[in-house]
């Protein structure tokens, strides 16, 4: 109840059942929920997860200006629950359920003597709203290095939430050439790392998290460097999720 909830699926797969419906689950999923919403997730093997809470806001998409609305992908693509068979089945569970709501910063516990995911069906512009990584598109340029705000993926108050997915490198010869050092003055910036290879790192391996704060210096491992300098690859290749707060 103190704002929306973003889920990132690092690995596992399942079902979410929520007010909503039912939503199959996978790898590479973002899941937006919006406040108040109750939900629960049905594994169906390990499942591992990144939650960003929105707290004392709302997760929107970004403006998109000149590039239009379709980037860095088509909003048709954002799946919402169903009430489905799954989801009407679950519902036969007549034994005791607790719900956790969170408000304030404290956690109250609610104990229902049925399954209070019970809807019928649902009506309105707010939803639970899955996509997963592998449908994004980029923007690039092979002249000019977009700086990362341009793969803002969802926005809140406070922070932003950017995508980094594989696209090609620069290759005009003036091009500033990635990665570089710099500082993020009004930013602090988390990076998850789902899945590929991290070009800016040494030793980086899914799962892991990097944290730089705001006014300091970072750039490329010395390794790291020495890649891209060469630059034997015509494109990066990772999945990677960037908290700007």
């Amino acid at each position: 109840a103190d704002g929306d909830e973003l889920l990132f699926v690092h690995a596992g797969t399942g079902h979410l059942y929520c007010d909503f419906g039912h939503l199959e689950f996978a790898a590479g999923d973002y899941i937006v929920l919006p406040r108040g919403t109750m939900w629960r997730l049905d594994a169906t093997d390990a499942v591992d997860l990144l939650l960003i809470e929105a707290t004392g806001s709302s997760y929107m998409l970004p403006e998109k200006g000149l590039v239009g609305n379709h980037a860095i992908f088509d909003p048709a693509l954002l799946e919402a629950p169903r009430v489905d068979e799954a989801f009407l089945a679950q519902q036969s569970d007549t034994t005791g359920w607790q719900v956790e709501v969170k408000r304030r910063g404290e956690v109250s516990l609610i104990t229902y003597p049925f399954n209070p995911l019970d809807v019928t069906g649902w009506h309105g512009e707010l939803s639970v709203v899955r996509i997963n990584v592998r449908d994004f598109r980029p923007l690039m340029s092979h002249r000019y290095h977009l700086p990362p705000s341009a793969h803002t993926t969802f926005l809140a108050n406070r922070f932003v939430v950017c995508t980094f997915v594989p696209r090609p490198f620069e290759t005009d010869p003036g091009a500033l050439k990635v990665p570089f050092f710099h500082n993020n003055d009004d930013y602090d910036e988390v990076i998850f790392y789902h899945a590929g290879d991290f070009f800016s790192r040494d030793d980086i391996h899914p799962g892991m998290v990097t944290f730089h704060p705001g006014g300091f210096t970072h750039g490329p491992h010395p390794k790291a460097l020495t890649r891209m300098l060469r630059q034997t690859k015509a494109a990066t290749d990772e999945y990677a999720v960037m908290i700007d707060t």
